[in-house]
């Protein structure tokens, strides 16, 4: 059964859907669990909510200090940032591991992944069939490296506050 990432059409309209893909499973039982917590329904409200609650001061636009853009924008993305970790410290502690154990087990698939082509598996990450999994390909993983941190993009981030 698919069910789909009900934030992503509020904050994922151009990434093709990773977020809900690799929600879906598509990234094998391993990593499924970390971004189905993304899409939990008390997280995406809370998405929601941040969304419309800043949406119109993305609304007036204008571009000032040295970095080009207001001041308050960069304050909001953090604020946006603290709500993605916050939920990936939740989510990590729920599957028994600690945030440091989750970013050094990603650390050390990274490093693997580097050294492999797209199509071949992660080391200790193969097909099986107790329980059944496909595998994780390198390719699916830098898939879900690259949806687990889009909220630290500020340029998707901009995209997503002036479209709603």
């Amino acid at each position: 059964v698919r069910t789909p990432c009900p934030w992503r059409d509020v904050t994922d309209r151009h990434n093709n859907g990773a977020m809900e893909e690799a929600a879906r499973c598509q990234v094998d039982w391993q990593l499924a669990p970390f971004l189905k917590g993304f899409c939990e329904e008390p997280f995406t409200r809370e998405v929601q909510n941040f969304l419309r609650r800043h949406a119109a001061d993305f609304c007036r636009g204008g571009k000032e200090g040295e970095s080009g853009y207001p001041l308050r924008w960069t304050e909001l993305h953090s604020d946006y940032i603290q709500l993605f970790e916050r939920q990936l410290k939740s989510v990590v502690q729920e599957e028994g591991f600690s945030l440091h154990d989750f970013h050094q087990h990603l650390s050390d698939l990274s490093e693997a992944a580097r050294t492999r082509t797209s199509e071949d598996f992660l080391p200790g990450c193969g097909p099986s069939y107790i329980p059944p999994a496909p595998g994780i390909k390198v390719a699916e993983f830098w898939s879900f490296l690259d949806a687990l941190t889009a909220s630290t993009d500020f340029a998707h981030f901009l995209e997503v506050m002036q479209r709603e």
